[in-house]
């Protein structure tokens, strides 16, 4: 039995589902929700513990800690989490921490 060669017009399922994300703009969400999933990784116990949300719009990665200090220390680690982050995603997303 001899396959076919595929047609240039097809698509493979991961384009479309790729596409469809684009299309209907849920890949911020679903990093998002990765990024949350593993922040305790992403960021160290000891951040994660202390944080209340972290949320990504656009290419602003938000962080909302409950401790002032931590939040002090962190800002001259912004870099550091940013890398981490864009390390984890695969991708140069992240372009901006905001610590609240």
């Amino acid at each position: 039995m001899r396959f076919k060669p595929r047609k240039h017009n097809q698509e493979s399922l991961g384009e479309v589902i790729d596409r469809m994300l684009d299309v209907y703009r849920l890949r911020s969400g679903l990093t998002e929700l990765s990024i949350n999933s593993e922040w305790s990784t992403i960021a160290g116990p000891a951040i994660a513990s202390r944080t209340d949300e972290v949320i990504l719009r656009g290419s602003k990665l938000i962080i909302r800690l409950n401790s002032p200090a931590l939040r002090q220390e962190l800002h001259y680690q912004r870099e550091q989490i940013m890398e981490n982050v864009n390390q984890f995603i695969g991708k140069d997303t992240v372009k901006e921490i905001l610590l609240q």
